[in-house]
């Protein structure tokens, strides 16, 4: 045992021994060095599956490409097909143009409803004042 002498470094994987060792990444969960072969199959691997992802309302699987993201107003965190993307914008519009109680057209003033009246949406002067003598 030199100062300078080595010990043979085996791949985690493929179980190789190995000149050159490769640090996978932590999101591999993979513990280890690795041989440039195992190295360059993970690496395929992660980058195929970040490539297609599913779409959080619907489940369908798509190329990341064909997904849309989700407008800032909406709350939501992932990607959503072209069907879904269209549905959620046309109810978050008739959630903002119209009453959620009497779905009379809303205009300039709107109300938002109190969080114990469990709404969603906007009302109308008169709904929200039917809700406010009903439930306080």
């Amino acid at each position: 045992m030199g100062l300078f002498s080595k010990k043979p470094v085996i791949c985690n994987i493929c179980k190789k021994e190995i000149a050159h060792k490769h640090k996978p990444k932590s999101e591999w969960q993979i513990e280890g060095p690795l041989c440039g072969d195992c190295y360059v199959i993970q690496m395929k691997k992660f980058y195929e599956l970040s490539l297609r992802q599913k779409c959080v309302t619907c489940g369908m699987e798509k190329d990341v490409p064909d997904l849309w993201e989700p407008r800032y107003q909406w709350d939501m965190t992932g990607l959503l097909c072209k069907t879904c993307f269209n549905k959620k914008d046309l109810e978050f519009k008739n959630q903002k143009s119209f009453c959620t109680v009497c779905h009379k057209t809303l205009g300039m003033i709107r109300y938002n409803p109190k969080k114990q009246w469990i709404l969603d949406g906007q009302l109308c002067k008169e709904c929200w004042d039917v809700n406010k003598a009903k439930m306080g």
